[in-house]
């Protein structure tokens, strides 16, 4: 009886270290995330903070000055100022196509903001819980170009006070197709996708990305780069699960539920 109770016991002991260990192995695993900003004004103290400190950064910067925070390593690239985050997002994907992080997460300058932060903070932690792909937004009832088909903008300013204070213009160029449903059928005829996500903030896998040639990216380009304020952009900012469609590999979040 005392000999199988040392068995027993040894049994245990093993079974918890190799617990323990595998934890530790979890917590010590590098997740290749990769922090793509797109800035006009924002001072970009957030980035000092966690989770956005523990990983590379990429700043696209639009606007006329570099008064901003620059980690460790912080690559910034200059562009022009034209088509919102949106552009910035595509040309990533265009410039950077054949050298892509695993999870790449897009994100504003105004993360600052309270409900931005909030959300880029809960993606990245979704991320860094399983090392997969997660999509955190709203949902639909009967798909994006179904519920959202009517979707047209005349006007909108930045919602960011420091952007706006460099840059008020309210006047948008407008898209060339309206509403957003018609937009959406020219570029993605019937395909149904459940859920859109709104701020300019998401993560995209890198298989997600590649399923596409680097040519069906560079067609989006030349909608966005012809303005700096497009209502287009805002016909972007709620189609992404098509543009990267499909993305069953991606756990989705619904943010109100």
């Amino acid at each position: 009886m005392k000999q199988v109770f040392t068995i027993l016991l040894l049994l245990l002991i093993i079974i918890l270290v190799s617990f323990i260990s595998s934890i530790e192995s979890m917590d010590n695993k590098t997740i290749d995330i990769q922090l793509v900003v797109s800035r006009y004004n924002e001072n970009l103290e957030w980035l000092k903070e966690e989770p956005f400190n523990k990983y590379p950064v990429i700043c696209y910067n639009k606007g006329p000055n570099d008064n901003f925070y620059r980690p460790d390593g912080m690559k910034v690239i200059n562009v022009e100022n034209v088509g919102r985050c949106d552009h910035t997002y595509i040309y990533h994907v265009v410039k950077n196509y054949d050298s892509l992080a695993q999870h790449t997460m897009f994100l504003p300058g105004s993360c600052n903001m309270p409900n931005k932060m909030y959300k880029a903070r809960w993606w990245i932690e979704e991320i860094e819980k399983t090392d997969k792909g997660v999509f955190i937004g709203l949902n639909t009832n009967d798909g994006i170009k179904n519920d959202l088909y009517s979707f047209q903008l005349d006007e909108w300013a930045a919602s960011d006070d420091k952007n706006k204070s460099l840059n008020p213009e309210s006047s948008l160029k407008l898209s060339d197709l309206r509403p957003f449903g018609k937009w959406y059928e020219k570029h993605f005829k019937d395909i149904k996708v459940p859920f859109y996500t709104l701020g300019g903030i998401m993560g995209i896998e890198k298989e997600n990305i590649l399923q596409h040639p680097k040519s069906y990216y560079e067609g989006f380009l030349s909608e966005l780069d012809k303005h700096s304020n497009p209502e287009v952009g805002h016909y972007y900012e709620r189609a992404w699960g098509a543009i990267f469609f499909p993305m069953d590999n991606v756990h989705f979040i619904d943010q109100l539920a």
